[in-house]
């Protein structure tokens, strides 16, 4: 068996390799686009990061590591995103996965990124090689749906109003803790505009809005409702000021753009304030690894945990640790 990175000429086979394992809504035509779109619509992609069990030709089991920054307490940082991490069932539980993670660990130390991120169902897995559990906090409540004449429909294919929200994106994540930096041109045109529509999910429904005062984009919102899913997720968020109040007339617009005319239950991250009746929930599966052992010494923490969350009294209704559900790998 060779473990090793993934040639040129197994792009369609690890294609298809990823669809068959996770096709989790019994379409792999949609499973497979799904990942065709997290690699060609990446433009931070790189071959070498993906890693692949491979015996008489055909692949096993794979690990992909995604390269991206994050901005964390003011800074940037660059980070390891694992994603794609699958093996065919007849192969499980004789640690192919395992021995590709440690690569991967290999891999993103030859590459510089100070830290990494996954997300799972399986935390034991990954906290055998490193990677720590660390909470995320999201606020739900009942939303009504109301129409608002300032918001309309984002036009990311017009590059005034790109840059705009580009701009609006920096200024509103770089004081919160794991959002991934965006400064690419192509990543939104391609990744965010492709991901804010979900259309690959099968019957998944999703959209991003924008509110506008004066000749000014104040804010901005992408939600999406997935298959089989009662709840309306908040996937991205930025705003200039009056955060509550932009915040309100998105979601609210968002709820009748995208409900039958009922109040929405609504998931979006505790860092965004808001107005709304809520309660707080905490949710498992974001893992966080120390890569640097110099960037972590220098920076000012008890813990992985107390570094994201960045808070005081453990109120975590005020934790700044957010990953926007639109950079999901």
């Amino acid at each position: 068996m060779e473990f090793r990175a993934l040639k040129e000429s197994e792009m369609d086979a690890w294609f298809d390799h990823c669809a068959l394992v996770f096709n989790q809504h019994n379409d792999f035509e949609a499973s497979r686009q799904y990942f065709m779109n997290h690699w060609y619509n990446d433009p931070w992609r790189e071959r070498h990061g993906i890693l692949v069990a491979v015996e008489a030709g055909e692949i096993l089991s794979t690990v992909r590591v995604f390269h991206r920054r994050i901005y964390l307490g003011g800074e940037t940082f660059t980070m390891g995103g694992i994603g794609e991490v699958s093996t065919k069932a007849p192969y499980r539980r004789q640690g192919l996965s395992g021995r590709l993670l440690e690569m991967a660990i290999d891999y993103m130390e030859a590459e510089g990124m100070d830290f990494s991120m996954l997300s799972t169902g399986t935390p034991r897995h990954y906290s055998r090689f490193g990677w720590e559990e660390v909470a995320t906090y999201w606020r739900q409540a009942e939303v009504e749906p109301l129409r608002c004449e300032a918001v309309r429909v984002v036009n990311l294919q017009d590059p005034k109003e790109l840059q705009r929200v580009m701009n609006l994106y920096h200024l509103y994540s770089c004081r919160l803790n794991g959002p991934i930096v965006r400064d690419r041109w192509d990543y939104w045109q391609d990744w965010v505009r492709t991901e804010i529509t979900r259309g690959w999910f099968p019957d998944g429904r999703g959209r991003g809005w924008v509110l506008v005062e004066g000749a000014e984009i104040k804010a901005y919102l992408t939600a999406a409702k997935d298959a089989g899913q009662d709840i309306l997720s908040v996937n991205d968020f930025a705003c200039r000021d009056d955060e509550a109040a932009s915040f309100r007339k998105l979601i609210q617009h968002a709820v009748w753009s995208l409900g039958n005319g009922e109040p929405v239950q609504v998931a979006y991250p505790a860092a965004i304030a808001s107005d709304f009746p809520s309660q707080l929930e905490a949710r498992q599966g974001l893992m966080i690894r120390v890569n640097n052992q110099k960037v972590w010494n220098r920076l000012p923490h008890n813990s992985v945990h107390d570094l994201f969350h960045h808070v005081s009294n453990d109120d975590y209704s005020k934790s700044k640790l957010v990953t926007w559900g639109i950079d999901g790998y």
